[in-house]
């Protein structure tokens, strides 16, 4: 597939994160052995996009926190309602209205920044997916140039040394798949060898099947001529596919992928969902539903997160990785203020009850 009609496949997130942070960090000259340049462009470009989006979260928990407060008190009003209304759906909707209205009650300013959010990780999804497959087109059609250029002079040469025509290609064979062993490096993170790759059982480098393949969990480069791919690619999958025992050898060993269910399952935990409120005209059967559900989701987003850190790149994992880690710390800092807070609070209304007494 040729570069230049990719690079035009590549959204804007893909671009910041591959033409400019990438090619960015390239330029300090980082030795990759254990931690490659694309490795230390995800941590900076994730740190960055969670420093930028962080007032939402700083705003989504003082709504949620100024809502719990407000349903504290509106609640004996809204039991009340029910009990008296609770067979008249429509009065039963207006009064609720009157009340939500009355303490200025909205959901809607809570969820907007989760809806937020949510949009800015499918962006950056796609802005992963849409880089880690330039990424894979940049270094073939590399390796495909080391490999004809090398092949052709070695050919060549061969020839005026008087040799036949298949001796000559076998010896250009050779030099051109040492020549293509020589020019690839992988792209590591800690014990994960491709980071390009899941961080799982998958193999370092991608066979023509998971490279021009489609559906989750393959590249989807589908214009390449796969017999092409094979002979180019043939001395560097054999050389880090297989183990010593001639095994197929292991991308990772699924430890972005765990760390990241964990870490999502710790931080949920640390975030108490906001009391939901009645929807205007919601009976208590649909109520007790209501909340069966936002429990249910409390439990599935990190499932949902460990699943996308077992079928996508390990450069995806560790952008989720980063920012779990980044969320929990986040919490954990904004917990503890908030007792202190709510300390300072209920020493405030014990000193002002006791003087009124």
């Amino acid at each position: 597939m040729d570069i230049m009609s990719l690079a035009t496949e590549l959204n804007l997130m893909g671009k910041f994160v591959y033409n400019v942070l990438y090619k960015w960090v390239l330029s300090w000259g980082i030795d990759g052995e254990v931690i490659g340049p694309f490795a230390v462009t995800v941590i900076l470009f994730t740190l960055f996009l969670k420093i930028a989006t962080s007032p939402l979260d700083v705003w989504q928990k003082i709504i949620a926190r100024s809502n719990s407060k407000k349903m504290e008190i509106m609640k004996p009003e809204l039991d009340k309602i029910n009990k008296l209304y609770g067979n008249d759906r429509n009065t039963l909707a207006m009064k609720q209205r009157e009340v939500y209205q009355k303490y200025k009650y909205s959901a809607f300013k809570a969820c907007l920044p989760t809806v937020v959010t949510l949009v800015v990780f499918m962006v950056v999804f796609g802005g992963f997916n849409s880089a880690v497959k330039y990424h894979n087109v940049v270094v073939f059609e590399e390796l495909q140039k080391v490999y004809e250029e090398t092949y052709a002079t070695a050919y060549d040469a061969s020839i005026g040394q008087g040799n036949s025509a298949t001796d000559a290609a076998q010896e250009a064979i050779s030099q051109a798949e040492s020549a293509v062993l020589e020019k690839y490096e992988l792209e590591r993170f800690l014990l994960t060898d491709n980071i390009f790759m899941p961080d799982t059982w998958k193999n370092p480098i991608p066979d023509v099947s998971t490279y021009a393949g489609t559906g989750m969990g393959k590249l989807g480069i589908t214009e390449v001529d796969k017999t092409t791919y094979e002979k180019v690619m043939k001395p560097i999958i054999e050389e880090y596919n297989f183990n010593d025992k001639g095994k197929s050898a292991w991308n990772g060993y699924l430890i972005l992928p765990v760390l990241v269910g964990v870490l999502s399952i710790v931080s949920s935990k640390l975030i108490k969902p906001p009391e939901q409120p009645q929807v205007a005209g919601q009976t208590e059967e649909q109520m007790k539903m209501q909340q069966s559900q936002t429990k249910m989701m409390q439990y599935m987003m990190p499932v949902l997160m460990a699943v996308f850190s077992l079928f996508y790149s390990a450069a995806f994992s560790l952008y989720m990785f980063v920012s779990s880690l980044f969320s929990f710390i986040f919490n954990v800092i904004w917990n503890v203020i908030q007792k202190k807070q709510d300390a300072i609070e209920r020493d405030r209304i014990m000193s002002t009850t006791v003087k009124k007494k």
